[in-house]
């Protein structure tokens, strides 16, 4: 009966207030046709960065303001003439960078308070193309490293987050891969101010199970939550077979990597027989942020069977 009486009153409160907002207009000043959206999205991209880029209206709708607000926007009133667009931005010298821009109509708010000349609120233009381009060049030197050490290799953008990178190698040479991984933390310092880039590194011994495997599926995989994905739901998903964590140590420890995991491990997890398994697979983690202070990447052995 209580639940009912507080829901009765919020529903009551809600109504005075919605009404109170009647008086209300909101009205585009100027607003921009599409071809003016267009070129507005080009100047400021170019002003900002330098970067010459095409831009295209993906979507275009009714520009909306809120006017009542409970834990969250709850009404809200038409602006009269104004639009919001969303749009995609593509680079003129490079069409593998590829950023999201939104821009909404200025407006004034005309009520009791504002006066006779209103309330105005200045247009608005937000992008991710910094980023976008950062998470490119981050890539593209990747793609540079992997090609100096390695004539097989894959590498997707990760599947759980737009900031993330997911590689598959194989070798059993120590100083190759380490070599490689201080290649990529060196990269995604560098460009941490453009993009903060995430990266997991599967690490194959087996060769006959590399090239066996169509890494292709990894694409179809997913995650239930946001971020990084994790290499135990990966491999599970892409392979189709059990995988069981076995151990793990901080960075990637040379005696960890050379024994299979039985030396200089962090923390066992499974004491399976790796032998017991069809084969392992390393997975090495890390962030701009595993470098600094306190934190550590780390590389988690899996046995897959």
């Amino acid at each position: 009966m209580k639940n009912k009486y507080f829901i009765a009153v919020i529903f009551l409160m809600l109504t005075v207030l919605m009404t109170g907002c009647s008086d209300e207009r909101f009205v585009a000043d100027a607003p921009l046709s599409e071809d003016e959206v267009i070129a507005y999205a080009q100047a400021k991209i170019y002003e900002e960065t330098g970067d010459r880029v095409k831009a295209e209206i993906v979507a275009k709708n009714q520009l909306q303001c809120t006017t009542l607000w409970f834990d969250g926007p709850v009404a809200y009133q038409n602006v009269e003439n104004g639009s919001e667009y969303e749009l995609k931005i593509t680079s003129k010298d490079n069409e593998d960078i590829v950023a999201r821009a939104y821009y909404k109509d200025g407006y004034t708010v005309y009520d009791e308070d504002s006066g006779p000349g209103g309330y105005k609120q200045e247009p608005y233009f937000g992008h991710d193309y910094v980023s976008r381009r950062g998470f490119n060049t981050v890539k593209t030197e990747f793609i540079r490293a992997l090609d100096e050490r390695f004539d097989e290799y894959y590498i997707y953008d990760d599947v759980s987050t737009d900031d993330g990178l997911d590689i598959f190698i194989c070798s059993s040479d120590y100083e190759v891969i380490n070599d490689l991984l201080l290649d990529f933390k060196n990269t995604v310092i560098i460009y941490r101010d453009e993009e903060y880039v995430t990266y997991s590194v599967y690490i194959y011994k087996d060769e006959q199970a590399f090239n066996n495997k169509d890494f292709e599926r990894y694409e179809d995989g997913h995650e239930d939550f946001g971020g990084q994905s994790y290499g135990e739901d990966m491999i599970s998903q892409y392979t189709g077979k059990q995988v069981v964590k076995l151990s793990n140590c901080e960075h990637f420890d040379q005696d960890f990597f050379e024994s299979d995991g039985a030396v200089n491990a962090y923390r066992i997890i499974d004491d399976a027989d790796p032998d017991s398994f069809d084969y392992l697979i390393f997975y090495y983690d890390a962030e701009p942020n595993a470098f600094v202070g306190a934190n550590t990447p780390f590389t988690t052995v899996y046995g897959v069977r």
